[in-house]
């Protein structure tokens, strides 16, 4: 889809591609995933979106076990939002925890 002029056959193509790739994902995986990299980017300030980022990529992985193999796509993707969500985590307590002094 052209943001100006007419759209060609190639957009089309492209833009039903990703629709596809789109719906056999799993959309916990992928909303995990987009929570891990707020998560990441904001350095873990706010913990609300990492802590919903794990439990959604964990939820989106037993969602996963259960559906037909054949089928079930997204474990990258809700890996990738655990990893992220605990990455933030752990900078965000190097950061704002109080360090012992001894």
């Amino acid at each position: 889809m052209a943001l100006f002029g007419r759209t060609s056959q190639r957009d089309e193509q492209r833009a039903i591609a990703y629709r596809d790739w789109l719906q056999q994902r799993n959309p916990l995986a992928i909303a995990s995933l987009v929570l891990g990299v707020f998560s990441l980017v904001e350095l873990g300030a706010l913990v609300v979106p990492g802590i919903a980022s794990i439990a959604l990529g964990i939820y989106s992985l037993v969602q996963l076990r259960r559906e037909n193999p054949a089928r079930a796509r997204g474990h990258r993707l809700a890996y990738g939002g655990i990893a992220l969500s605990v990455l933030s985590l752990i900078i965000a307590a190097f950061l704002y925890l109080p360090r012992l002094r001894g």
